[in-house]
């Protein structure tokens, strides 16, 4: 009889222990939730992140935006000229126009990148003539075939499709170093430019255009060259129809005066 029921008093001691020791653990660790206090923990942090959030949000939303004006009326008047032999040759009595904003806006792109690539290579580059009016041209005209064989609207100077350029070592102007216009030549050609160095006569190598494959006579009645990624010039028309505006009240305002004079 003891045999027996010793194991069972055994028993009911560990039972009883583990019971006591339970309700210790419940006592100690009861008030506390991991759970609850973790949830509590990170609604805090995201409510605050929020907040922040939230205002830097309604700063930037009230921030007033800032009025960017283009000038559609008289912007021609602030285009940059120079005066005869600024570049150590004789191109006339008439001021030549050396503004870029003066070109159509896809050439005049390919002249910037003529110009940083160039100026990269530690060759700086200034800018002769960009666009060029009709009593221009006829002034370069009545100079002799040495200047030019176009007359007044033949040249892709009047519809901003060329520019003339020259290197400026140690502020003096490059026009016989024919290496030099080799590296240059080659860098606008790889822009997709026509270069005048490649021209027997007149040999012209500060001369650089582009047409997209149009003809003078078709720019002559108002067809423009196709740009290939027109998704970056998307007003295209518009700019050029602009320019149009702006080449004829130079044109009237400006260079008739020099002409009549």
């Amino acid at each position: 009889m003891r045999i027996v029921l010793k194991p069972i008093f055994l028993l009911f001691s560990a039972l009883t222990l583990s019971l006591s020791t339970y309700g210790q653990m419940d006592r100690l660790f009861a008030p506390f939730d991991c759970r609850r206090h973790a949830e509590l923990d990170i609604e805090k942090t995201v409510t605050d992140t929020l907040s922040q959030v939230s205002i830097q949000a309604l700063q930037v939303v009230e921030a007033p935006t800032p009025i960017i004006e283009i000038d559609t009326v008289d912007a021609w008047k602030k285009w940059k000229t120079v005066e005869n032999f600024t570049y150590g040759k004789d191109r006339g009595t008439m001021p030549m126009i050396v503004e870029l904003n003066a070109l159509h806006p896809y050439f005049r792109d390919r002249i910037v990148d003529l110009i940083n690539t160039c100026e990269a290579q530690g060759i700086h580059l200034a800018i002769v003539e960009s666009y060029r009016t009709h009593a221009k041209q006829h002034e370069y005209k009545s100079m002799g075939k040495k200047y030019t064989r176009s007359g007044a609207g033949k040249s892709k100077h009047q519809y901003g499709l060329a520019v003339d350029v020259v290197p400026i070592v140690d502020s003096i102007a490059m026009w016989d170093d024919k290496n030099l216009w080799k590296r240059i030549g080659i860098v606008g050609e790889h822009l997709g430019l026509r270069w005048g160095g490649r021209w027997r006569t007149p040999y012209d190598p500060g001369h650089f255009e582009w047409t997209g494959g149009i003809s003078t006579s078709e720019l002559s009645v108002g067809k423009l060259p196709p740009i290939v990624n027109k998704d970056s010039y998307p007003c295209i028309e518009e700019d050029v129809r602009l320019l149009r505006k702006y080449w004829k009240e130079w044109e009237d305002e400006v260079q008739k005066s020099y002409a009549r004079n």
